[in-house]
């Protein structure tokens, strides 16, 4: 008899055990959910702060053109300030595209 109750209580045990582990597993998947959404999260705010940088790359180098073009008397210098302000519209141009392409991107993958 003792050996029958023995072997019922170290059943028991097990189950217990192994609803412990179930329950553990969901709370992992749970977590590893939250990971993921939060990586999406970070991926969205990296491509708007590249974006961001495109913007202000561009805004410098036109307004260093600016200030070649109007403050120097140096021919060569004001030219070199005329091409920094062709220029930078065209890196902000690329910096919108880049932007709306890995937003495909990353809208796709939802």
């Amino acid at each position: 008899m003792m050996n029958r109750e023995a072997e019922q209580k170290l059943v028991l045990e097990q189950h217990q055990m192994a609803k412990q582990r179930t329950d553990m597993a969901g709370k992992r998947t749970g977590m590893a959910r939250s990971r993921t959404n939060l990586a999406f999260e970070r991926t969205l705010l990296t491509n708007s702060q590249t974006l961001l940088a495109y913007i202000r790359t561009a805004l410098a180098i036109f307004t260093a053109g600016v200030g070649m073009f109007e403050f120097i008397d140096n021919m060569t210098i004001v030219y070199i300030g005329v091409i920094m302000m062709a220029v930078s519209p065209a890196i902000m141009v690329v910096g919108i595209i880049h932007y709306c392409k890995v937003r495909k991107k990353i809208k796709l993958e939802l």
